[in-house]
């Protein structure tokens, strides 16, 4: 689990409500949730710090995780939207939006005057790409399995909860990597939801159910993919 954003980077804001406290007592929550049903889980931060984009992928393999999951909850400027959305990552994001999204996320090592644009070489992009075309179906397919849990567990998801863009968070080739912006700070009702600790509870719950799932289809599956 990577709550998102921590330290420099306070992500958005509402109040005195901010997204890195805000999604570090959440994945607190699910984790608990999650090792009572069985799961083992690792989380990227345990505390209000600022870790790089790049750390906390690597925190990821050096777990030797089978999922991950960042979790994030967004601020509009301009607009009303609501509910939760799960992202997978694309070369071309899924709408503008999501782009403008994936923008702010990914600047956030700049914060820390880390600038990690151009650090592969060619034969490196050209071997990711290649393990993504196993991994990537497995994240698309873990994000349907959040959503349809996520809905029935809260009873709403955002009107276009499956989206897509290039998150730097989710560029692991070999770990299927989902992005769940749990709701939008600058919303009043998914505020309101997101500081209640009943809501938040049936959403990890909601988050279970989809991993859950996901875990015994992608197992079933495994054999049909080695051959």
């Amino acid at each position: 689990l990577d709550p998102g954003h921590g330290g420099i980077d306070p992500g958005a804001e509402a109040g005195d409500v901010n997204e890195a406290r805000l999604m570090l007592t959440f994945a607190r929550e699910l984790r608990e949730v999650l090792l009572r049903a069985g799961f083992e889980v690792a989380l990227t931060r345990e505390a209000d710090v600022f870790v790089s984009l790049e750390r906390r992928v690597a925190i990821a393999r050096q777990v030797e995780a089978d999922i991950f999951i960042s979790l994030h909850a967004d601020s509009l400027a301009s607009g009303v939207a609501h509910g939760a959305t799960v992202y997978t990552l694309s070369a071309s994001a899924s709408d503008a939006a999501s782009a403008a999204l994936a923008e702010r996320h990914n600047r956030a090592d700049l914060l820390a005057g880390l600038d990690l644009t151009g650090t592969d070489d060619v034969v490196a992009n050209v071997l990711m790409d290649l393990a993504r075309l196993e991994t990537q179906p497995r994240a698309d397919a873990l994000a349907r399995k959040l959503v349809d849990s996520i809905r029935t567990a809260t009873g709403h998801v955002n009107s276009r909860p499956l989206r897509s863009a290039g998150f730097s968070v989710l560029k692991a080739a070999d770990i299927p990597s989902v992005l769940l912006e749990a709701g939008f700070l600058s919303t009043p009702e998914d505020l309101m939801n997101l500081e209640d600790p009943a809501w938040r509870a049936r959403l990890a719950e909601g988050v279970r159910d989809g991993l859950t799932a996901w875990a015994a289809e992608d197992a079933a599956q495994a054999a049909l993919r080695r051959r």
